[in-house]
């Protein structure tokens, strides 16, 4: 099996940078290869235009010489064509290894052809000898493919600078495309290998801060950013333990307060039993059988609400996987209000507004933690009597189901109330509270797929909105 290297971050940004470099580089190269033939072909263009000039004045001054047979045009002629030659010369050293080179060759044997039957025509005088008419034309002849010899190369290099100018221009539309095409795939490069990863880490850190510890898919980019994806779920299981055993903590803090209420509430059906006890011992000689089997129906009564109560705290205490199943609401409010009634003072009444066949889907121990936290809140919230309503009624849409927690106490300012559900923030004096007892229900509230809001004014009360959704996955 053939092991895939993996790169880093930082090759890959490198790698990707310097292939954009050497990509720029390579157009820059091509275009200056191609301008700086364009400059020569410019060049060869002028040598070119000189020298049709140059052969235009070779044929001007062979045409005064064969009309007036002047020593003066001869000369002039003869200038000339030296000077067509030294010029074919220059063309041909800057031009041999193009493609201007055979024509030039072509037109080298057309001028040395030139240059000898000019040197034998001014040899002779004129006269109307058929030898001499023919080299009259074949000058003529000579001089006229010249011409146009030199003439093609002026056509010639003019048509090689429009292809290399219309070559430049399809070039600079390929580079323009290939540029554009760079600028496009380079950011989808560095948005799919580093700022989608980090939108998903973003988006998971909001979710955090809301109290859901979600994992995030982790995408296969082999180099950094999958390594810190994977330790931002390694974090995010962990800070869902560290939550887990926070809400254990403030569970047992609650057992603590507790403890004492309960012990209460176990008195008074211990002293019945007692008393039952004694009662029937004492008349067990004289056989009074109502007077008896009433004490022991009595005696069984309260053992059952002994029971009950002892029941209810160890389920409360006990640590078991968040599991969600459809709970009736009623029954778990209620529960949580017989745990909690010792330690809320007599003046205080707590009522409880909801339909016996409400069915929820929920963790039934941790809601109970919820509703604990949320009357023991309100009743320290409370100066001397009052009432703690909880009522619950399904929303306009009937998918979620609307919870409120009311009491009577002096309320809640607005500045505190966007700090209530923040860990360790209390408004309480120091000694009094920890601060986590609203923070753990936000968590709880929000593992439940749900919400958890305040509404209050100073002196008016407050109440707390819990909706839960009616519809979700059963957790079992």
């Amino acid at each position: 099996m053939i092991k895939v290297p993996h790169f880093n971050l930082k090759f890959k940004s490198m790698f990707i940078t310097g292939c954009y470099i050497l990509g720029i580089l390579s157009m820059g190269y091509i275009s200056y290869d191609h301008l700086h033939t364009t400059e020569e072909k410019t060049e060869l263009l002028e040598l070119a235009y000189n020298l049709n000039n140059i052969i235009l004045e070779v044929r001007r001054y062979e045409k005064n010489f064969l009309l007036y047979y002047k020593e003066e045009a001869l000369q002039e002629n003869k200038r000339y064509l030296e000077l067509a030659i030294d010029t074919e010369k220059t063309i041909l050293s800057r031009g041999g290894r193009l493609k201007i080179a055979p024509m030039l060759l072509e037109f080298d044997k057309h001028l040395i052809a030139y240059q000898s039957s000019m040197e034998q025509l001014s040899q002779r005088k004129s006269d109307n000898s058929a030898e001499y008419t023919r080299m009259v034309d074949r000058l003529r002849e000579q001089g006229k493919k010249m011409t146009e010899l030199s003439e093609d190369l002026v056509g010639f290099e003019r048509s090689q600078i429009h292809e290399i100018l219309k070559f430049l221009k399809a070039q600079l539309v390929v580079w323009s495309a290939m540029a554009v095409g760079l600028g496009v795939l380079l950011p989808s490069l560095m948005i799919s290998k580093i700022f989608r990863p980090l939108t998903i880490i973003k988006g998971a850190t909001e979710d955090i801060a809301l109290g859901r510890f979600n994992s995030i898919e982790v995408i296969n980019t082999r180099d950094e950013m999958q390594q810190v994806m994977e330790a931002f779920n390694t974090m995010v299981r962990e800070l869902g333990r560290r939550q887990d055993q926070l809400v254990q903590s403030k569970k047992l803090s609650s057992i603590g307060t507790l403890t004492a209420g309960v012990a209460h509430q176990l008195n008074n059906p211990l002293n019945n039993i007692s008393t039952s006890c004694q009662i029937a011992i004492a008349e067990l000689q004289s056989g009074d059988m109502v007077l008896l089997n009433r004490m022991l129906k009595n005696i069984d009564q309260e053992t059952m609400r002994a029971r009950d109560v002892v029941k209810g705290l160890l389920e409360f205490s006990r640590v078991q996987d968040f599991s969600l199943r459809p709970w009736e609401l009623a029954d778990v409010v209620k529960r949580a209000v017989r745990l909690v009634q010792s330690q809320v003072p007599s003046d205080i009444h707590i009522q409880v507004e909801i339909a016996e066949d409400l069915v929820v889907p929920m963790d039934s121990q941790r809601m109970q933690e919820v509703f604990l936290n949320l009357i023991i809140n309100a009743s320290q919230a409370i100066r001397g009597s009052g009432l703690i309503t909880i009522t619950a009624a399904r929303d306009a849409s009937g998918h979620e189901i609307v919870i409120e927690v009311k009491d009577t106490g002096e309320g809640v300012s607005e500045e505190i109330q966007g700090r209530l559900f923040d860990p360790f923030y209390t408004t309480k004096e120091e000694g009094q509270g920890t601060g986590l007892g609203l923070s753990v229900v936000y968590g709880i509230i929000q593992k439940h797929d749900g919400n958890i809001t305040v509404k209050s004014s100073p002196g008016q009360g407050a109440s707390f909105f819990i909706t839960l959704p009616l519809s979700c996955k059963i957790i079992a």
